[in-house]
Parts: C-alpha cells; sequence; structure tokens
C-alpha cells in the first residue's frame, strides 16, 4: 500500500509537469508578439515544450502536449482577432469568439503536428530534429496569420539580415535548435556537442550580419534621393463606412496633403481612401473623380475600380492608382489576395445563409496581373494592399519584374488599439531584408512608417493620430539571394524533414518497436 500511496503523487507530479510546461512556451512564444523586447524570450521558449515532449510516454499525451503549447501560443497572441472579426466581418461578439475559438483550434494544429512528428523521429544528431521538423510546418501550414519564429527578432538586426538568403525560415531554425539544445544539455550535462554547434550557428548568423550591413549601407548611400510624404487620415471604421461623410473623410487628406512643401515627388495616401468607383478601362480621371485637385506631383492612393469580365459578369477591384498633376492614370494595381471576412465571406459561395450574419463582407474580385506604379524619372513602386505585404511572394515577384521600392496602402484601423498593426509591421519587415528595398507602409490609422533594406524601422507614426511622414528613401537595384531564388532553404528543410520522418519509419517497422522516444 506504501507503494500506491507514494506513487500516486508522482503521478500527478508528472502530470501537471506535462501540462505546465507546453503552456510555459506557449506563453513565452505569445509574449514575444505581445512585446517585442521580450525577443530574447524566443531563443528559450520551444524548451519547456520540448522538455515535456521528452518525457511523454504515449502519443497521446505528445498530442495534448501540442494542443496546451499552440493553443497557449494562439489564444493570448491574436487576440485581437476577435475584435476584427466583429468589426471587419459584422459578425456579432458571440459569432466573433465562436470563430476565433474555431481559427486558434486550427491554429493549434501546427503544434501538434510538430509534438507528434517530433516523437516519432526522436531529437535527431545534434538536436537537429526539431528545427527541422518545425520550419517546413512555418513554411507550409496555412495559418491565417502566418506567423514565424523569427518575427519575433525584429530589435535584433544583426540576426535578420541572413533574410537575404533564407527569408525569416534561417532564423527559425536556429532559435528552435537552441532551445533543443538547451535541453538536451540540461537532461544530460555530459553532452554539450548540440549546445556547442546550435551556439555556433547563432554566432554565424551575427557575423554575417555584421558583414553585410555595411555593404547595404554604402549601396543606400551611392543611390539617389525620392521625397515620399505619407499620409495618415486617422479615419475611424465607422467613419470609414458612412457614406454620408464620405466628403469630410477625403476633405482630411485633401487639407494635409495641401500643406505639404513643394519638393514632394510622391505623395502616398493609404488603401480604398477614395471611396468611389472608377472603370477599370480609365486612363484619365473625370474632375469629379480626382482626389486631390492641384495636385502638384505624383500621387499614389487607394480607391475601387470596377470592370466586366468575359462573361459579362461585373467585378469589383480593391485598387492602388498612380495618377500625375494631369490625373493622368499612370498604373493601378487590383489587390490579389483578399481577406476573408471582410472582402469575401468564406464559405458563402456555399453557404449564402452566412452572409446574413456578416453584412459588412464585401464581395471583391481577387486582381490577376502583378503591376509596378512607375514614377517617371524617380522610382517603380511594388504595390501590395493590406495583407499582401505578408506573404513573400508578391513582394518578390515584383522585385524580379524591377521595382525598387515596395510600398503597402493598408488599413489597420479594424485592429482596433492593440499589438496587431505592429505584429503586422513585424511579419512584413521581411519583405524589406529579403529584396533589400525601401518599404514604404501607409495606414489610414497607423502604424504608417519607411523600413530600411537591412528590416529597422527608420520613421513611423502612431496608432490612431493624424497626421503627415516625409522622408527621404533610396531605390535600389540590387538583386539578392532570396530575390534569385526565394524559400530554397525552406524548401531543402522540408526535404531534410521527409528523410528524418522516412528515417524512422523504416527504423520503427525494421525494429519492430512501437514507440520512438524524443528524450535525448
Amino acid at each position: 500500500m506504501t507503494a500506491v500511496h507514494s506513487a500516486a503523487p508522482a503521478h500527478a507530479a508528472r502530470t501537471a509537469r506535462l501540462l505546465a510546461l507546453p503552456a510555459l512556451s506557449g506563453v513565452l512564444i505569445a509574449a514575444t508578439f505581445l512585446d517585442f523586447s521580450l525577443y530574447a524570450l524566443a531563443w528559450v521558449a520551444f524548451a519547456p515544450l520540448l522538455w515535456s515532449l521528452a518525457e511523454a510516454e504515449t502519443r497521446r499525451e505528445a498530442l495534448w502536449i501540442g494542443v496546451i503549447a499552440g493553443m497557449a501560443t494562439n489564444v493570448p497572441a491574436f487576440s485581437w482577432l476577435v475584435y476584427t472579426i466583429h468589426a471587419f466581418g459584422g459578425f456579432p461578439y458571440p459569432v466573433a469568439v465562436l470563430f476565433y475559438v474555431c481559427l486558434s483550434a486550427f491554429a493549434t494544429c501546427q503544434f501538434v503536428l510538430f509534438a507528434l512528428a517530433l516523437r516519432f523521429t526522436g531529437p535527431g544528431p545534434l538536436g537537429l530534429a526539431a528545427p527541422v521538423l518545425w520550419v517546413p510546418l512555418e513554411l507550409l501550414f496555412p495559418n491565417l496569420f502566418p506567423w514565424r519564429l523569427a518575427n519575433s527578432q525584429l530589435h535584433a538586426p544583426l540576426l535578420t539580415q541572413v533574410g537575404d538568403l533564407t527569408g525569416p525560415f534561417g532564423l527559425s531554425f536556429v532559435l528552435v535548435w537552441f532551445s533543443a539544445a538547451l535541453v538536451i544539455a540540461a537532461r544530460r550535462p555530459r553532452r554539450l556537442k548540440p549546445l556547442g554547434a546550435a551556439t555556433l550557428a547563432a554566432v554565424l548568423l551575427l557575423a554575417y550580419g555584421a558583414a553585410r550591413m555595411p555593404a547595404i549601407e554604402r549601396a543606400i548611400a551611392a543611390a539617389p534621393t525620392v521625397r515620399v510624404a505619407l499620409i495618415q487620415g486617422n479615419i475611424g471604421i465607422r467613419e470609414k463606412g458612412n457614406v454620408a461623410v464620405f466628403e469630410h473623410n477625403i476633405e482630411r487628406y485633401r487639407t494635409l496633403s495641401e500643406a505639404l512643401p513643394n519638393d514632394v515627388d510622391v505623395i502616398v495616401w493609404p488603401e480604398s481612401v477614395a471611396q468611389w468607383w472608377v472603370p477599370a478601362v480609365a486612363e484619365r480621371l473625370q474632375p469629379d473623380q480626382h482626389p486631390l485637385p492641384g495636385l502638384r506631383t505624383h500621387l499614389i492612393f487607394g480607391g475601387l475600380a470596377y470592370g466586366s469580365n468575359a462573361q459579362g459578369e461585373q467585378e469589383r477591384y480593391n485598387s492602388a492608382f498612380l495618377i500625375d498633376r494631369d490625373a493622368t492614370v499612370l498604373g493601378r494595381y487590383d489587390k490579389r489576395v483578399l481577406l476573408p471576412f471582410g472582402e469575401y465571406l468564406p464559405g458563402a459561395t456555399w453557404i449564402p445563409g452566412l452572409a446574413k450574419l456578416s453584412p459588412r463582407s464585401g464581395h471583391f474580385t481577387p486582381g490577376q496581373a502583378l503591376r509596378t506604379l512607375d514614377v517617371p524619372g524617380r522610382a517603380r513602386f511594388a504595390p501590395l494592399v493590406c495583407y499582401e505585404d505578408v506573404p513573400s511572394g508578391g513582394a518578390r515577384a515584383m522585385t524580379r519584374q524591377g521595382a525598387e521600392v515596395l510600398l503597402t496602402l493598408f488599413n489597420d484601423a479594424w485592429f482596433g488599439d492593440s499589438m496587431a498593426p505592429y505584429q503586422h509591421e513585424a511579419l512584413a519587415l521581411w519583405r524589406a531584408l529579403e529584396n533589400r528595398r525601401y518599404f514604404v507602409r501607409v495606414g489610414n490609422a497607423g502604424a504608417t512608417g519607411v523600413i530600411d533594406p537591412l528590416g529597422r524601422v527608420v520613421s513611423r507614426l502612431g496608432l490612431f493620430t493624424e497626421g503627415t511622414l516625409t522622408v527621404a528613401i533610396r531605390p535600389l537595384d540590387i538583386e539578392t539571394f532570396y530575390t534569385r531564388h526565394g524559400d530554397v532553404f525552406g524548401w531543402c528543410v522540408v526535404a531534410a524533414a521527409v528523410a528524418a520522418l522516412g528515417l524512422a519509419w523504416r527504423r520503427r517497422n525494421l525494429g519492430g518497436g512501437t514507440t520512438v522516444s524524443v528524450g535525448p
């Protein structure tokens, strides 16, 4: 009886530890996205999760460890989505909460897959299995808000410079590897090679950053200057959707723009400032369509366009326009990646009744072409609208087409007064690193700002403020490894993960075993 009674507390303590450790990992990861000054926590964030997986005895335990880590990460880090789903899609709060719980549960599957895969493979040589299995999930798992662990490191520019080789995935790889190596060293103090190797990888990232930053700074210094004025009107989401105050809203942008100095080369307004429909075939804006009468320079602004498809059906576009002082349309780009719950309603095609729950969801058509906006004699801009600066493909493709400056027009007022606009910025700034371009981001209510080709935020307007930001940028024509080849590193890690899983399956079947421990 004594043995039974002594075993019960030990079992309870083990269960509590298996539940608490992955929750701690989730909290640490979430903390780095709720306060970017805590970026150092990302270097140890995976360690509690990996320790608990090392103690897991069954697949079921590994599964629940993944569930706990995933929910503890996603629920606090991106809780602003409740407000966004309510405000953007028009859903009642209880329905918005239900949607958020479902989205969080789906995002949690990323951690569940990681936990099950790592238990299957074991830690691997030098503890490499953890990063080899995590990075493919960062690359391939279809999160609505596709964050990477490396996005937490924006305050460590020496580390982020590897972005022009690997995108964010190289840094994510080293971050997870370092946590795995720490766990191995803590559980078996004599096994220090993994920690030494992971530390060396981190040192190499720092060395690359130290060598690469001066070279990019020299290229910036040698490039011509273009003066760009960014206008943030701070129109609230209720005002923006109210037809009665459309003219008042546009007047706010006109007043701010008319006060600019004459040496500005380009004025930029954010997404969908002009709330009237312009024919997609228009070559010149009519007087009643001109957003800024008396324009003295070039204007890039967000507006609405319409046209017809081959079947004669009307199509509506969320567009970025470039006009000159004569109102000639020098270029137009139609948003290609539409945002669910606002610009279209997922599932409404199959379940028409959903539209009644979300009356504010739009019915936009995705654009089909990548087009730069070319300001004569100044710069070729790569226009991205809102969420399009999060995936890497659009910025990279337009850079390959000759874009010299990246540009996003967006409206993050839908996120409320939260960390979401800064999280958006943290994800987007990797496009500047990957392609070595200045990145101009203009939002209706913030965070309007400029990111330099080193991934540093050099100027920014605060949230929910009205103002202008006039900056000097440098168009660049550098072609990086990432611009030419994309996610080669990420896909190589995918291949390594497939090989690791294949070897584990072969070892398991040839050896006749039923489980593979992840313990070091």
